[in-house]
């Protein structure tokens, strides 16, 4: 391999401080990984919950969203669809934010940042396990 060849993969696969690839604007960062599994798990929640309502004479087990579920599920999808991506969003800009500090090498800085990323997956997670009650309900009635 010529000296060129090997200069220019090195310039191709060498990261920014940010965690991007320099000359690689379209591809997905990873910071956006926890809030698009949010997203995903969250979908995934509405969609099995509209399921078992609408096929199966599933009940909505939050009494908040119950409501909603009793008088329109067109409702029902907006604010449960809409609070899962403000949610999402807000943890993407939180963690964004967190990063444009100053001082990344401080004790303050490493707490907050282990407390985000805890509830990213603690949110992540229930929302995965209110997928699976929903499935589990659908497969019981079936």
């Amino acid at each position: 391999m010529s000296k060129i060849a090997v200069r220019y993969l090195n310039t191709q696969n060498t990261y920014q401080f940010n965690g991007e690839k320099k000359g690689e604007a379209g591809i997905l960062r990873i910071k956006t990984v926890p809030s698009l599994a949010m997203i995903l798990s969250g979908t995934m929640d509405w969609l099995t919950t509209i399921v078992g309502i609408g096929f199966f004479g599933a009940i909505e087990s939050n009494p908040f969203m119950a409501g909603l579920t009793s008088t329109s599920l067109i409702t029902f999808t907006v604010v449960k669809l809409s609070a899962t991506l403000l949610v999402a969003f807000m943890f993407y800009k939180a963690d964004k934010a967190l990063l444009e500090t100053m001082n990344k090498k401080s004790r303050s800085f490493s707490l907050t940042r282990l407390t985000l990323k805890g509830a990213y997956v603690i949110s992540t997670a229930l929302l995965a396990a209110a997928v699976l009650n929903n499935i589990m309900i659908v497969v019981r009635a079936l």
